[in-house]
């Protein structure tokens, strides 16, 4: 097997980064769906070896996390700056169905895998946060972040279905 052409002009190549890499993840999954995902199509779109992914995400594993964490930062930097809690909990469920509604290839994702990346448990404790102005113990805001996540979850997956 010959090598991979090299671009030209080296000056034109943004550097691979993480967040370069989920990027382009996320237009993959969002155009084909995950199943086409791999390495080597990632590498492929990105102009380089797939063994370079390898320095910035843990696998194809590192990869679906990056794409979750892109996904879930925006639910956490759209956050309305209002004071009525209510309305700013409303402005969360609004922002995290319209993932399902802008991502249904990728929602799936968000829903069924464990969120433990940095923007996801970003986007958990805005949750519980938001529940706690509304007055909830921190016990029964966790409580209720939970079930809400579920709720969520099993409305997005509806919507992605019926999207995609």
């Amino acid at each position: 097997m010959s090598p991979r052409p090299r671009p030209a002009n080296r000056a034109n190549v943004k550097p691979l980064s993480r967040d370069r890499i989920a990027e382009a993840a996320l237009a993959q999954i969002s155009a084909h769906g995950r199943a086409v995902l791999s390495m080597r199509s990632l590498a492929a779109e990105l102009g380089c070896e797939a063994m370079s992914l390898y320095h910035h995400t843990d696998g194809v594993e590192g990869v679906l996390h990056a794409v979750v964490d892109r996904l879930l930062g925006a639910i956490v930097a759209n956050r309305p700056r209002t004071r009525n809690p209510r309305k700013a909990l409303e402005a969360y469920v609004r922002s995290y169905l319209s993932l399902a509604d802008d991502y249904p290839n990728a929602f799936p994702l968000i829903a069924t895998r464990l969120w433990r990346t940095p923007a996801a448990l970003s986007a958990a404790s805005l949750a519980i946060a938001l529940l706690r102005e509304l007055g909830l113990t921190p016990r029964a805001a966790f409580r209720q972040a939970r079930i809400l996540g579920a709720y969520l979850n099993g409305a997005g997956l509806a919507l992605a279905a019926w999207r995609s």
